[in-house]
C-alpha cells in the first residue's frame, strides 16, 4: 500500500504539469487502491479526462466494489453498477440499477442474488421482468426450485399472470408447480 501512496503523490504532481488522460486515469485507480474514496469522488465530479469506465472495470475486477460503485454511478453504467451493488449486498439499490439498465442479463443477475440473499420481494420485482421472456423462464424456475423456494416461485408466477406480456409457458409452468406442491389450486387454475 505504501507504493500506491507514493504513486498518488507522484501522479498528483504529474497532473499539475500536464492534464493527460493516462495520468488522470492512473490517479483515479491509485486513489481507489489506497481507499481514498472521498478524494476519488471529488476528483471524478470535477473536470477530468480520465477513462472512468475503464477504472471502474479494474476496481470491479479487483473486488474494490465501493470504488467501482462511485465510478459506475458517475458514468451511468447501470448494468455494472447493479452488479457491483449486488456484491455490496445493497439489493434495493441493485434493483434500481437493474431497472435503469433494463437488460435481461442484469435482471437475472440481480434476481438470483436477491434469491440467494432471501430478499424475495425484490427477487420477485426482478423476476417479473424475466418471466415474460419464454426462453428465460426455465432457468429462472430451476434457480428457485434448486434452492427449494417453491412458495416464492409460485407467488411470483401468480403475480406474473396479470402482466400484459404473460404467455402460455407461464400458465403451463404454474400448472406443473400446482400439481406438485398445491394440488388444491390446480382445478381453479385450469378453469
Amino acid at each position: 500500500s505504501g507504493n500506491w501512496e507514493d504513486l498518488v503523490k507522484f501522479l498528483q504532481a504529474a497532473r499539475k504539469k500536464a492534464r493527460e488522460s493516462y495520468v488522470e486515469t492512473e490517479l483515479i485507480f491509485a486513489l481507489a487502491k489506497t481507499n481514498r474514496l472521498a478524494e476519488l469522488e471529488e476528483f471524478i465530479h470535477g473536470p477530468n479526462n480520465a477513462h472512468i469506465q475503464q477504472v471502474g472495470d479494474g476496481c470491479y475486477d479487483e473486488k474494490m466494489y465501493e470504488a467501482a460503485k462511485l465510478l459506475y454511478n458517475n458514468v451511468s453504467t447501470f448494468g455494472r453498477l447493479a452488479s457491483t451493488l449486488v456484491h455490496l449486498g445493497e439489493y434495493q439499490a441493485a434493483v434500481d440499477g437493474a431497472r435503469k439498465a433494463n437488460s435481461t442479463r442484469t435482471w437475472k443477475e440481480v434476481c438470483f442474488a436477491c434469491v440467494d440473499g432471501k430478499e424475495f420481494r425484490l427477487a420477485q420485482m426482478c423476476g417479473l421482468h424475466i418471466v415474460v421472456h419464454a426462453d428465460e423462464l426455465e432457468e429462472l424456475i430451476n434457480y428457485y426450485q434448486d434452492r427449494g423456494y417453491f412458495e416464492e416461485l409460485i407467488t411470483m408466477l401468480e403475480a406474473a399472470l396479470g402482466l400484459e406480456r404473460a404467455h402460455m409457458g407461464m400458465f403451463t409452468e404454474l400448472a406443473i408447480l400446482y400439481s406438485k406442491f398445491k394440488p388444491q389450486k390446480m382445478r381453479k387454475h385450469l378453469e
